[in-house]
């Protein structure tokens, strides 16, 4: 089984040089072609920026060269989604060979430095290996074929992500909040409706988070938030009654609560009081 693993990944890399990227290249018997190149996974780090301190909080790997001796690996950003455009990928940084192992930081400002706009919270950014072989070959997730890419065996660490995210402090979560979104109760009147929020740590409650409901069982909604990512999380809970079969209605769910923007961003679950779906919306908030 390892000779068969072994010949498949030699004739992958060769496959990858065939696409490489390479000054003058013309077409060549398979037979004279060099090894390809590309880095594999030693270790995650972090992938979370802190919009409130950019140049402190980074994101970090460890990677080492597999293939054809390398001369540098360079990093490169895009905006999420991901592309194998490299006209939109913006250089962040460059580090040269130094015993085949690379230990990847970038941080917020680099980021920000290298796309010319500030990220912000709830935004994700896609990081690319780009190799340099000693030879002059480039290789990255633009010309190395996509099965390869997505072989787990084969660990290849082409692209790493940045999601950008703020502490929740409550002092700042605190106050009176608009509805934005909210396709369960707009059209009957949510939109726009105030919603009051007193915050507590790693704690927020909604006075009311659905305006148009009525008693019986008129609650305020508690948000569960990290307090470090922001990451909210409403457990199954009675918020409000629309009389009949609607009485008693209960919500549950995810999101995020990003307190040094004044958003709430949900994607709730509604349910009746006897636990069968109703269905799912999304609900966002934003603060006066």
């Amino acid at each position: 089984m390892k000779k068969i693993i072994s010949s498949v990944f030699y004739t992958a890399l060769v496959a990858i040089a065939m696409s490489s990227c390479q000054k003058g290249e013309i077409a060549q018997d398979v037979n004279s072609l060099s090894i390809g190149s590309y880095v594999t996974l030693v270790s995650a780090g972090n992938n979370i920026i802190d919009a409130t301190n950019l140049s402190g909080s980074k994101v970090s790997a460890s990677v080492k060269e597999y293939g054809s001796a390398q001369e540098k690996l360079i990093v490169y950003v895009t905006k999420a989604p991901q592309t194998s455009d490299r006209t939109k990928w913006k250089k962040v940084k460059e580090y040269t060979n130094n015993g085949g192992t690379y230990n990847l930081e970038v941080s917020g400002q680099e980021i920000a430095t290298a796309l010319g706009a500030t990220p912000g919270p709830g935004e994700t950014y896609i990081l690319y290996n780009q190799v340099v072989t000693k030879d002059g070959r480039t290789f990255d997730v633009g010309n190395t074929l996509p099965d390869l890419a997505t072989v787990a065996q084969y660990n290849l660490k082409l692209t790493w992500n940045a999601v950008v995210v703020c502490p929740f402090v409550p002092a700042q979560a605190t106050g009176t909040y608009v509805i934005t979104k909210d396709p369960w109760d707009g059209a009957y009147g949510s939109l726009g409706a105030d919603v009051d929020i007193v915050a507590s740590a790693g704690k927020a409650v909604a006075t009311y988070l659905f305006p148009v409901a009525e008693n019986p069982g008129k609650n305020p909604v508690t948000i569960t938030v990290n307090s470090n990512t922001g990451a909210a999380t409403v457990t199954r809970q009675t918020y409000g009654s629309y009389g009949g079969s609607y009485d008693n209605m209960t919500c549950e769910g995810s999101g995020f609560y990003f307190s040094c923007t004044g958003t709430i961003d949900l994607t709730l679950l509604h349910k009746f009081a006897n636990g069968s779906n109703e269905g799912t919306y999304a609900l966002a908030l934003k603060k006066r």
